[in-house]
């Protein structure tokens, strides 16, 4: 008798284990599917936060700036293309940026207004450039988040503005310098 026991004490053991082991097994599984739905949920929310369409605004140039340069064609076709900008999501932002980087270009290496070539104005347009070349990077980082994307266009914008305020300013110096004689003032003071 004492020899029956131990063989079921023994079988009823190696039951146990069999038990325990299946247990765990299956909350292991549960487990892991579990993870895996959590992780499409973050995608989910996470690609939905890249087609949230978001506003931005740029300054338009007055009416004697843009007489004085309507001769630069690739100005006119960058100020364009930055319109469909203003009302734009992540997702369109990166899927736009290198046809914005080309147009950058043209329009940077395009400058053959007089005034415009002046070391402030190239600073301008080099910074604009560069802000516009970072978006363009950033459609090759695959876990760019949609904030991130927000405030480089956000960047843009700011420079692009920038760049039109330093149009503006040249081209009214240049009228009031016309319009104000210094040498007649300077000579009537001797």
């Amino acid at each position: 008798m004492h020899f029956e026991s131990r063989i079921f004490t023994s079988m009823s053991k190696k039951l146990y284990f069999q038990k325990l082991l299946s247990f765990l097994v299956i909350i292991l599984l549960c487990s892991c599917t579990s993870q895996k739905k959590e992780n499409t949920e973050q995608e989910v929310t996470t690609n939905s936060d890249m087609d949230i369409v978001k506003k931005h605004t740029s300054k338009t140039l007055d009416s004697l700036s843009l007489k004085n340069i309507q001769a630069w064609k690739e100005y006119f076709d960058l100020k364009d293309f930055l319109i469909v900008y203003e009302n734009i999501s992540s997702r369109e932002a990166l899927n736009n940026a290198l046809e914005l980087k080309q147009l950058t270009k043209l329009a940077k290496d395009s400058i053959d207004i007089e005034e415009l070539k002046s070391s402030a104005f190239k600073a301008r347009i080099n910074v604009f450039q560069n802000e516009v070349l970072r978006l363009a990077d950033m459609t090759y980082i695959p876990a760019i988040t949609s904030k991130e994307i927000d405030l480089q266009v956000k960047n843009i914008f700011s420079t692009f503005n920038s760049l039109n305020s330093k149009i503006e300013h040249t081209f009214r110096k240049k009228s009031f310098d016309n319009s104000v004689k210094i040498d007649s003032i300077f000579d009537k003071m001797l």
